[in-house]
Order: structure tokens, then C-alpha cells, then sequence
């Protein structure tokens, strides 16, 4: 009975022993499935880390760009509305420049007036050379100025023209046939020194007179001059050498 119940109890400690055994099997099985989970769970949240880091880079990135293009855009507004500004300033100025062409139109009118009538009144004082050729000048340019299909530009044009002409006789000198002062049948030579001197000869260079313009008439000038006067009415035609003459003039009281 003893040995009997000796080994009862040596096999119900091999159960226990075998039971126990098996539990810390599965207990370990058990262990190691969750540390595979847990070990793949890690993997799969590095992944996620991972993945979002770069997709932060992705924004980063994307929000430098759009910063740079708001400082170039804000650039751009400043630039143009300084333009604008400009512009602005510029239309303003224009528009009272507009507003004063009309006056000024109104006013030049008049003005180019007095000055053709002036250029006339300063051609009939002057010296009497191809009056009629400058007077039909100045009245053609008068005529222009009451003329609508002319622009002002061009009248004003003109009349400086006519102006610039009357300064360029004041220089050089010039010789020019015409009908004698005094008869009209005669042809003499006419000699013109700037406006210095203004004298006449006749063909048979039997007479020379200067025109005095204080007095308005002419003035006769001694025979011993005819030579001087043949060679600058040459000098002036072209036909001899430049050279030095004497000229018959009248200085003002």
C-alpha cells in the first residue's frame, strides 16, 4: 500500500509537472507572439514617422516657395503703385496743359499778328533793297495767318522764316540789278554791304549814291570810287577774288 500510494503521488507530481510544463509553453509562446506584434507595430510606426517627417519637409519646403512669391508679389504691388503714382501725376499734368491750349491758341493768333506786322514796319525803315520781294514775303505769311486749313504750328513756322530771312541780309554782301531810284527806263547795280551800306551805280558809272538812312534819300558819293564800286559788284557776283574795297557809309549823329 505504501509503495502503491508512493507512486500515486510520484505520477500526479509528473502531471502537475507536465501541466505546468505546458502553461509555461504557452505562457512563453504567448510572450513571443506579442513581441513579434509588438516589434512589426514599431516597424509599421517608424514607417509612419518616417513618412510624415518627409511630408513636414514636403511643407516646409512648399511654404518657403510661397513665401519668396509673397515678397516677390508684394515687390511687384510696390513697383506699381509707384507707376500708378506716377502716372497719375502725369495724366494730372496733362490735363491742365489741355486746359490751357485753347487760351494759348487764342493768345498766339494775336501775337504772330504783331510780329509780321512789325517785320513790315521794320522792312519800310530799313534799307530800300528788294523791298517788294520782302513785302510780298511778310503779306504772304499775314495772308497764311488768316487761313483755318493752316495749323498754328506751321504760321508760327512762317513767320520765325521770314524773320530768319530779315537777319540773313544783315550779313555778307550782295549786288543785284534794278530799276534807277528816280527813273524807272534805266537799269543800274545795286551794292548792298550787310545793312553797313546800301549804294547803287549806273552803267556808264557816271553816278554812285549811298542811301542815307537817317534822311531817307540818297546821297551822292565821289567818282573817284567807281573803281572800288566795279570791283566789289564783281567781288559780290563772284566773278573776281575776295579782296579789300572802300565803302561810302554815314555814321549816326
Amino acid at each position: 500500500m505504501s509503495n502503491l500510494k508512493t507512486a500515486k503521488c510520484i505520477l500526479l507530481a509528473g502531471v502537475a509537472t507536465v501541466a505546468f510544463a505546458s502553461s509555461a509553453s504557452a505562457q512563453l509562446d504567448e510572450a513571443l507572439r506579442e513581441a513579434r506584434q509588438s516589434t512589426q507595430s514599431s516597424a509599421a510606426s517608424q514607417q509612419t514617422v518616417e513618412k510624415l517627417d518627409d511630408e513636414a519637409g514636403d511643407m516646409q519646403r512648399e511654404y518657403s516657395a510661397l513665401l519668396q512669391r509673397k515678397d516677390s508679389l508684394d515687390i511687384f504691388v510696390k513697383r506699381q503703385e509707384l507707376y500708378l503714382e506716377s502716372q497719375t501725376d502725369e495724366i494730372a499734368s496733362l490735363r491742365e496743359q489741355l486746359s490751357t491750349v485753347e487760351q494759348t491758341k487764342q493768345d498766339l493768333v494775336p501775337m504772330m499778328i504783331r510780329m509780321a506786322v512789325a517785320l513790315e514796319e521794320e522792312i519800310r525803315k530799313d534799307y530800300p533793297f528788294n523791298v517788294e520781294r520782302r513785302l510780298a514775303d511778310v503779306h504772304r505769311v499775314m495772308e497764311n495767318l488768316s487761313d483755318p486749313a493752316i495749323a498754328p504750328v506751321e504760321q508760327y513756322r512762317q513767320i520765325l522764316t521770314a524773320y530768319q530771312n530779315e537777319v540773313t541780309y544783315g550779313q555778307g554782301v550782295n549786288s543785284y540789278e534794278g530799276p534807277h531810284p528816280d527813273d524807272a527806263q534805266r537799269t543800274v547795280d545795286y551794292l548792298r554791304f550787310g545793312r553797313v551800306s546800301f549804294v547803287y551805280m549806273t552803267k556808264e558809272e557816271d553816278e554812285i549814291k549811298f542811301y542815307d538812312l537817317g534822311s531817307k534819300s540818297w546821297e551822292s558819293v565821289d567818282s573817284g570810287l567807281a573803281l572800288q564800286m566795279r570791283q566789289a559788284i564783281r567781288m559780290a557776283k563772284g566773278e573776281a577774288t575776295q579782296g579789300m574795297v572802300s565803302i561810302p557809309v554815314k555814321l549816326a549823329q
